[in-house]
């Protein structure tokens, strides 16, 4: 069955590249910056094209970059995101470049992130500007025209009851604007053989309003405040029958240009609760302030953070499993990180160093350096140094966890005594023009010590604490051709295939990423009627190697190869898009934790129309 997979996904992808390589080239330059194939550049006197909105982030990313998602089951459940060994499987998620976290895994669930309104930048790898090697998602709040008010809409109904309602209401510029992004997700199934019991629903909603402020300098002032609840039934890895999470988060951000730069200073709350099974139930907060001075290109760039957080956990169940560290729990901490970066010139070569200073309250200070070099005056190119490495999530430093898989529970425990992790990373970027396609390739290397990995207890198998043991040496290529033509109408195809490798060289790591995925675009489209009607057929592969339960300590449990097919069908008439996707065409099922199984066939209609005024 595994060589079976690994044909298909070949087959797939082979066909994918012969018809990137038979396709007539465009004239027009690809749009290296957009998220998958659909979105490639057309001629600019055409309509832009029909593009199947994203429902969720896991949708997001499945289609658009190598970050490899992993659901325990349906939407709603525990989601992961891996990529390169050693990182932290849940990415920090940031809004207009403030964080959206409060840096308790429970509480940043990424499916509390709304989509409503924003507009996917991009993932930043290896240690960021403060010298966290955690995945870091960047979206931004879409801009609205200057001479209309926008409300877009975006609609799904799919298989039961499942349903998305989502609206973005923004005024146009002056000098008050406002704004009112909101997101509602259903998913109701009424039977379900691939989970220990059925039905399961899950509910997410989330409301946010924005107001603006332009003052006649030309900065900006902006006040933001967002609700968020997400209501679960069935979290198998979790041991749990029932979530509630809570949300609320709330920013003041100016923006103005001084004589040294462009000047952005913000501050900003996050609080979250989340109760499990009606009985255990932790609260956990952030707050903070940000600025950073810059931005002409070849000054000085400064940047400056400070955070505070708490938590306060019953730690009501914890007494017959969690020993020593069963019971109510009340922590809190500081953080703080300073960043300079300057772009100097040297020998027909960009370069642009970073220091970062850093301070955390449980793990003490560690400095961090980035220097990233390429050829002046060209971006096809790019040589990045780095050296850092993420501080302790408060709850690998206070709270006791359980999961379960593989007829195994395993007991988390916390550590207190946590200190940083040490990342040095060594990657090359490198675009070019192939045969009239375009071919990114990204590859890195990188060495952990002192990762935070799980160590068994004396004398027991299943019950351990977090410890700063491990020792990693990993390596990740991952390789995207693109390209857009003439076929009896427009086609654009993208493949993303990426290679990964790793040896634990000690401790015990979680969520190590499989030894390959990919991810396939093929998109046509055909015009009539001057653009008012696009006909639009879509397809996309994606593809998971096998590996190991990233819910488990190490790599006993093994987790099946996967490859999942969609086909979408898009029409637009006179600003009115609709369209019909068919998800997992196949209707493959396979384990995606060690206690249930992938979502099967399911069919979602889909509608998105913008009104202007």
């Amino acid at each position: 069955m595994k060589r079976g997979v690994a044909f298909r996904v070949r087959r797939s992808l082979a066909l994918g590249l012969f018809l990137a390589l038979a396709l007539p080239a465009v004239a027009e330059p690809l749009d290296a910056g957009r998220a998958s194939a659909a979105l490639l550049a057309v001629p600019e006197d055409a309509a832009g094209p029909w593009l199947p909105f994203h429902v969720d982030v896991a949708d997001l990313l499945g289609r658009a970059d190598p970050l490899v998602p992993l659901v325990d089951g349906a939407f709603g459940a525990a989601l992961l995101f891996v990529d390169e060994a050693g990182d932290d499987p849940l990415p920090a998620f940031r809004r207009d470049g403030l964080p959206l976290g409060t840096g308790h895994r429970w509480t940043d669930d990424p499916w509390a992130v709304s989509l409503a309104g924003l507009e996917f930048t991009g993932v930043t790898r290896g240690p960021d500007r403060w010298g966290e090697n955690v995945p870091a998602v960047d979206l931004s709040s879409a801009a609205p025209p200057t001479d209309a008010a926008v409300a877009d809409t975006r609609f799904t109904k799919g298989t039961d009851d499942a349903y998305l309602r989502r609206i973005s209401f923004r005024t146009p510029v002056a000098p008050w604007a406002l704004r009112f992004d909101f997101d509602e997700l259903i998913d109701q199934l009424s039977e379900d053989p691939g989970v220990v019991e059925s039905p399961h629903e899950a509910k997410f909603r989330s409301a946010r309003v924005s107001l603006a402020r332009h003052l006649a300098d030309g900065s900006r002032l902006a006040f933001d405040h967002e609700r968020v609840r997400k209501h679960k039934t069935l979290l198998p890895v979790h041991l749990a029958d029932h979530q509630e999470l809570w949300v609320q988060r709330n920013s003041l951000a100016w923006r103005g240009d001084t004589r040294h730069g462009t000047l952005r200073a913000a501050a900003f709350v996050t609080g979250a609760d989340v109760e499990w099974d009606g009985e255990r139930k932790l609260e956990a907060s952030r707050e903070g302030v940000q600025a950073e001075l810059g931005g002409r290109g070849d000054g000085l760039e400064l940047a400056a953070q400070v955070l505070a957080w708490r938590l306060a956990d019953d730690g009501e169940g914890t007494e017959d499993w969690a020993g020593d560290d069963a019971g109510p729990v009340g922590a809190g901490g500081q953080s703080a990180a300073l960043t300079a970066a300057r772009p100097l010139a040297a020998g027909g070569l960009s370069v642009r160093p970073a220091a970062i200073l850093r301070w955390h309250r449980q793990a003490g200070w560690s400095p961090a350096a980035r220097v990233d070099l390429s050829l002046a005056g060209s971006g096809n190119a790019r040589l990045t140094l780095q050296h850092g490495g993420r501080a302790p999530r408060s709850d690998e430093l206070f709270t006791a966890a359980r999961v379960a898989g593989g007829g195994r529970t395993y007991a988390l425990l916390p550590d207190a005594d946590l200190g940083w992790e040490t990342l040095q990373r060594a990657a090359l970027s490198w675009r070019a023009p192939l045969l009239g396609n375009e071919l990114v390739l990204d590859g890195s290397v990188r060495r952990q010590r002192d990762g935070i990995g799980w160590r068994t207890l004396a004398g027991e198998t299943d019950r351990g604490r977090w410890a700063n043991e491990v020792e990693l040496d990993a390596w990740n290529l991952n390789l995207r051709l693109r390209r857009a033509g003439r076929l009896a109408g427009w086609l654009r195809v993208e493949g993303l295939l990426s290679l990964r490798g790793h040896d634990v060289k000690a401790g015990t790591s979680t969520a190590l990423p499989p030894e390959r995925s990919a991810v396939l675009n093929v998109f046509w489209e055909k015009h009539w009627f001057h653009d008012d009607g696009i006909l639009e057929l879509g397809y996309v592969l994606e593809h998971r190697g096998e590996m190991g339960d990233p819910w488990l300590p190490g790599e006993d449990v093994l987790l099946p190869a996967t490859t999942l097919h969609h086909v979408i069908v898009g029409f637009r008439l006179v600003g009115v898009d609709l369209g019909y996707e068919v998800r997992n065409l196949t209707n493959q099922r396979v384990p995606v934790s060690a206690g249930s199984l992938s979502p099967g066939q399911s069919n979602r209609w889909r509608m998105h129309w913008t009104f202007r005024h």
